[in-house]
């Protein structure tokens, strides 16, 4: 048994790397809009070393996200994003528990799979990773994103 924050979870970790060494590609590298490219660029600095260790422990190549997304920008030069990753496992315990706080405005939490999952994880039992960055940097040279 695995768990994180509260929940509880069955993990396939060598089923989740096999698939993401299958998948070609993330979400975000599929999108040509300014905040995924800015996301791309950034992506080694926002996410913090814990989550970075969580994605490790759980087989997800973080450069293969299942989607980001742009938020908001609540700050010149800061902005807030979202995003999820996959996994294979399933929940043995759930429930609506707190988001886990990871540092900086990262938090992370764990629900069904409900998202759109990569084509390479498709027709597998999967566990949901979702995240929320709130201080993520601007870094292309370009107007940001509003």
């Amino acid at each position: 048994m695995t768990t994180f924050g509260l929940w509880q979870f069955t993990l396939d970790r060598d089923a989740t790397i096999a698939a993401y060494a299958r998948a070609v590609c993330g979400g975000s590298e599929g999108c040509s809009c300014n905040g995924c490219r800015n996301f791309r660029i950034v992506r080694e600095r926002a996410f913090p070393e814990p989550f970075f260790r969580l994605l490790e422990s759980l087989g997800i190549d973080y450069r293969k996200d299942g989607e980001v997304y742009h938020n908001a920008r609540p700050a010149p030069g800061r902005h807030s994003y979202g995003g999820w990753f996959h996994f294979v496992g399933e929940f043995r315990v759930t429930g609506d528990f707190p988001v886990v706080p990871l540092g900086d405005g990262f938090s992370a939490w764990l629900v069904r799979k409900s998202a759109p999952e990569l084509p390479a994880l498709r027709g597998l039992s999967l566990v949901e990773l979702d995240f929320q960055a709130e201080n993520i940097p601007w870094a292309l040279d370009e107007p940001e994103a509003t």
